[in-house]
């Protein structure tokens, strides 16, 4: 017997009903082409199904049951795609322009052997990526976001705290929360437990670690959040045992996902070879609990250490093959620095000679600082390296356009959620420009 609500029971190759109907919209909705919305499992249902479960990370058997129905129920949280039909004569570069996309979007869905020969009616998949700009506070950061965010998703700040007394502290401010409104925007407070020295463990603990504080937590957030669209936790400093205090935050903000978006940051470093880190090896379990996981890898220099980028490009892809091989892609988000750093060197003497420099611990710079600095000693755009001296030696490693770009177009290679920047006010502007002609830019929408 048909069922009319969808999820009622399994759907398979031959069945028919108003459920498959629904099935056959909500894949169509996130660009899966099922054919006719005719209430009929037939074959192109059995494949746009399949291409579903593909792109997910499920067990693709063309068959509809319980993982399928709350993923497609719950579209929001899913990747999303816009089809591009062809019309009569187009060509490749044709869509590009009219996208203002690089080639390389179109080729992260789209087989190079389809793109060769284009036939009208053909559909051509093109993913919408998140772009989260993180704000770096102070007027240079907002006039930044009013300036770019047609190039963004949406905007995210460290505005929210875990207090001394166990209490949630900070607000989204209003100038941010406005653009966001106006601009189509996600507005994504952070929740971290920065306290005056610092990340502190114990903040964490206290606020979290036990299941009185913890509910009065939630239900702090639950008013803090009014008019935000998610919530991106941040915790540092943190021990083994804290683990399965955050697990039980995490399944007690499991209400508020009905309204907003949840994602969990891990610091890119903990996720190297060997695959260890505060979560084990269960990352799948993890994911299944947000809607994202933020991967940081804009604090892997830790002090003392020597010059050199903030992440090189062969770091950063040993941490994705280690994360993509138990996460979803489309739950994967990065988030890279967009600023620079300085270190200062100290002559080292060695048996009465002086043939090595000791390198003090790097400090951050921000693009347009680090530019001048740079631009003062001869420096050109080509490189992202630069040395001058003062009273010592001194190296400067800045975040350009052209290193960002190469970090960022792993997003299309990899299929992954989008990308996140720290922080808005100190990179480089032009990279704005750069992602968006390598992604299509997912917004907020009505539906939010």
């Amino acid at each position: 017997m048909a069922s009319k609500r969808l999820g009622g029971r399994v759907l398979k190759l031959g069945m028919q009903g108003p459920d498959v109907a629904a099935l056959q919209k909500l894949l169509a909705d996130l660009g899966f082409d099922p054919g006719p919305p005719d209430g009929e499992f037939g074959w192109l249902t059995y494949e746009a199904l399949r291409e579903f479960q593909r792109a997910m990370r499920l067990q693709v058997d063309g068959v509809a049951g319980k993982q399928v129905f709350a993923l497609l129920q719950d579209g929001n949280r899913l990747p999303t795609r816009r089809v591009h039909i062809v019309a009569p004569g187009e060509t490749p570069n044709r869509i590009l322009r009219r996208y203002g996309l690089r080639p390389e979007a179109l080729y992260a869905y789209n087989s190079s052997r389809s793109l060769k020969r284009l036939y009208e009616g053909q559909e051509i998949i093109l993913p919408e990526r998140l772009v989260i700009a993180y704000m770096a506070g102070g007027d240079r950061s907002l006039k930044s976001l009013l300036w770019h965010h047609r190039f963004l998703s949406g905007v995210a700040g460290l505005w929210l705290q875990l207090g001394e007394r166990q209490e949630l502290v900070g607000s989204i401010p209003e100038p941010v929360a406005e653009a966001a409104r106006e601009r189509d925007l996600f507005l994504l407070p952070v929740l971290t437990n920065l306290g005056e020295g610092g990340y502190e463990g114990r903040l964490f603990r206290r606020a979290v670690g036990r299941r009185g504080p913890r509910q009065k937590l939630i239900g702090q957030l639950r008013k803090a959040l009014g008019g935000a669209h998610g919530l991106i936790l941040d915790f540092r400093g943190l021990a083994l045992g804290d683990v399965s205090s955050i697990a039980s935050l995490l399944d007690g903000l499991m209400p508020l996902r009905r309204q907003l978006l949840l994602f969990l940051t891990l610091a890119a470093r903990d996720l190297g070879r060997p695959w260890r880190g505060m979560f084990g090896d269960d990352y799948w379990a993890l994911a299944q609990k947000v809607d994202g996981l933020i991967l940081r890898f804009d604090d892997e220099l830790k002090a003392p250490s020597r010059p050199g980028p903030i992440i090189d490009d062969g770091r950063l892809r040993e941490v994705l093959a280690r994360v993509l091989e138990a996460v979803p892609a489309w739950k994967v988000i990065l988030r890279l620095p967009a600023y620079g750093w300085q270190w200062t060197g100290r002559p080292l003497k060695r048996l009465g000679l002086w043939p090595a420099l000791a390198w003090e611990n790097p400090e951050p710079v921000p693009y347009h600082q680090a530019l001048s600095l740079a631009q003062e000693h001869g420096w050109g755009d080509g490189g992202g390296r630069v040395d001058y001296g003062q009273e010592n030696p001194r190296r400067v490693w800045i975040e350009t356009v052209k290193t960002m770009a190469a970090k960022a177009s792993l997003v299309n290679k990899y299929n992954l959620a989008g990308i996140a920047v720290f922080a808005m006010g100190l990179e480089d502007p032009r990279i704005w420009k750069e992602i968006g002609a390598n992604h299509l830019i997912r917004k907020a929408g009505n539906n939010w």
